[in-house]
């Protein structure tokens, strides 16, 4: 097997980043966000602080790509949403059985639980504004291939406010329930925000 001399740079180069990602999410797993050192996460990672720089501005960004690439499987599950649906009723009810999934509930535990114990005033809002406009975008793009009659502002608007709801309920989550998080409780907040978007205010009478 060669060794990292007769590899081409640029194998050596992703190898050292899915390195430093997979030592962040290792980090910020058991200890949090914020909770680490450029140093710590070099010697985790076994590279070097330069090599760390090289990849990612600071720490948290190292983080946020981890966070990223566990997120990515509900990103791709949702663009695979069935194309089965007639209406945006259909829709809804199919991504609510998405969001409410085995899948999702972990992972979105993971990356609440990661970003809840960082005490700090950071970037998050920003990531996760990114992480809300890639994926309303992907789902705007089934619904408008599905339903081409609606409007396309219209799909723009409602699949924004689906992932938004998503993102909410899970802030509500972690704010509501500090100590244990159970999968009832997401189940419900997800559905309690699907049916606002569903139905609007006329969900609360």
């Amino acid at each position: 097997m060669p060794d990292d001399k007769t590899l081409p740079r640029e194998t050596v180069k992703e190898r050292n980043r899915r390195a430093i990602i997979s030592a962040a999410g290792e980090l910020a797993s058991t200890r949090g966000m914020g909770s680490f050192t450029v140093t710590e996460l070099a010697e985790r990672a076994g590279t070097s602080r330069r090599s760390i720089f090289n990849h990612f501005p600071t720490v948290d960004d190292a983080v946020y790509a981890y966070l990223t690439s566990c997120i990515d499987p509900l990103i791709a599950t949702l663009g695979a949403l069935p194309h089965s649906f007639t209406s945006l009723d259909e829709l809804i009810i199919r991504f609510e059985e998405m969001a409410r999934s085995e899948e999702a509930y972990t992972i979105l535990h993971h990356v609440g639980d990661v970003l809840s114990r960082d005490s700090r005033c950071t970037d998050t809002v920003l990531w996760a504004s990114q992480i809300v406009d890639q994926t309303a975008g992907l789902l705007s793009d089934v619904v408008g291939d599905q339903l081409p009659s609606i409007d396309r502002r219209d799909v723009e608007l409602i699949s924004h406010a689906l992932i938004s709801a998503v993102q909410t309920s899970q802030t509500l989550w972690f704010r509501d329930y500090p100590n244990e998080r159970t999968r009832e409780e997401w189940s419900a907040l997800l559905i309690r925000a699907l049916e606002l978007v569903r139905v609007g205010h006329r969900a609360l009478s």
